[in-house]
């Protein structure tokens, strides 16, 4: 569950060929393997929900996930 406290919220969804990275995404159609750093996401299965929230004095906005988006990854697709 995610509290939803700011207007500043926007759907986070990965396109196809997006390199996966597992502070964006979870891997949801093999939980036991291990994405390496080069692994391509085939789809979407669920959006995730990210926020844009202002840094310390100095440091400008920056983006912070509240939710990951579920993946399904080419690898695990093309083994099946």
């Amino acid at each position: 569950m995610v509290e939803v406290a700011s207007s500043d919220m926007s759907l986070l969804f990965e396109p196809s060929r997006t390199v996966f990275d597992k502070t964006r995404m979870i891997n949801e159609f093999d939980e036991d393997s291990t994405p390496g750093a080069r692994d391509e996401v085939a789809g979407t299965i669920e959006v995730g929900v990210w926020k844009s929230v202002g840094g310390k004095q100095g440091e400008g906005r920056r983006t912070e996930v509240l939710l990951r988006t579920k993946v399904v990854l080419e690898k695990d697709v093309a083994d099946s």
